[in-house]
């Protein structure tokens, strides 16, 4: 049973991601509840950290007066998509423009992009640009045009690059409850093989290595195992092996893990993957569930062979429904 939730330190102005959309009108901001086609013109959300509200309006403005076709959702026309803001308690800002393929314009947005370089002055800016219809935030094609293409975070003594497409913690402020109740949980991990699924950009296992044996982290994109290997280096680890692959594909047990973190997407975890846990039957798993609904419904499997040792909930997103859940499950006898 879940006791208490810990309060974020922080409960408005905390989000370090802002994904703005851009209509075919050429409205900049938040869509409107329950109705994806609408923008709310020069909406940012409360929740937006300080420095995204400062380039907001800097960014709205130059979308405005670029002189850049707006896309259009429906007939897939034009050119500025999203606009994605993002910033660390560093004081690093990343300003991130989504566009479909510019093709014969691409100097005409070169030119633009210097222009807002100019006026918002980010630790970098991205140009990326996707070639597809999807109605998604970032692009597989990534230009760097300004700045080192990645910013750079600090959570609890630990050093973190962001790149474009890497998903990282959205609240900086409750990250450090989170990293020290996953610490907390997984005990003595002295002369231990820790295994972290999912692993994104290896924000838990580049914390915990060095309390490890040794650390093995899975992920499927490639661009995260990327960053996660060079987190790695930023701390100073020789320990850790990280390995771009899908977890449900990925055949774990000769690594023979005394640990496994659990940090699946918000849809849980792939049922070969569960499956593959019940088989291998790690004796602790830490689970970092951020649908703790679904995970009510994977714990029923899980107790086919576990039992719930710990856990404890974070308030990682104020004034919302969501809650951050940690559980501990330990093999039984």
């Amino acid at each position: 049973m879940c006791e208490n939730i810990l309060p974020s330190p922080k409960t408005d102005h905390y989000r370090n991601r802002m994904d703005f959309v851009i209509n075919f009108e050429g409205r900049v901001g938040m869509r409107e509840k329950g109705a994806w086609w609408k923008v709310i013109d020069n909406h940012t959300c409360f929740l937006a950290d300080e420095q995204i509200d400062r380039l907001f309006p800097i960014v709205r403005e130059w979308v405005q007066t670029s002189g850049l076709s707006f896309y259009d959702r429906k007939s897939h026309e034009g050119i500025l998509r999203y606009a994605v803001i993002r910033c660390t308690s560093l004081g690093q800002t990343m300003i991130n423009i989504i566009t479909s393929d510019p093709a014969d314009q691409s100097e005409t947005v070169t030119e633009a992009m210097k222009l807002l370089n100019e006026s918002c002055r980010p630790s970098t800016l991205i140009h990326s640009i996707n070639k597809t219809q999807t109605d998604v935030s970032f692009g597989e094609d990534i230009r760097v045009l300004y700045g080192p293409g990645f910013i750079e975070e600090r959570i609890d003594g630990i050093n973190y690059r962001i790149s474009p497409n890497a998903f990282f913690q959205t609240n900086s402020f409750a990250s450090p409850l989170l990293l020290q109740t996953v610490r907390k949980f997984c005990s003595d991990l002295s002369n231990k093989t820790l295994l972290d699924l999912y692993c994104g950009t290896g924000f838990f296992s580049i914390a915990l290595a060095k309390h490890a044996k040794s650390v093995i982290g899975v992920e499927l994109s490639d661009e995260a195992i990327v960053d996660a290997k060079e987190n790695a280096l930023l701390n100073d680890l020789q320990n850790t092996q990280y390995i771009s692959a899908k977890t449900e594909e990925f055949d774990w047990a000769t690594y023979k893990p005394d640990v496994v973190i659990l940090d699946p997407p918000r849809s849980g975890m792939h049922t070969k993957a569960l499956a593959d846990v019940l088989r291998i039957r790690p004796k602790e798993i830490i689970y970092v569930s951020c649908n703790p609904k679904i995970f009510a419904k994977e714990l029923i499997e899980f107790q086919k062979a576990y039992t719930v040792s710990q856990t404890q909930a974070i308030d990682q997103f104020p004034h919302t429904p969501h809650v951050e859940l940690v559980t501990k499950l330990s093999l039984r006898a």
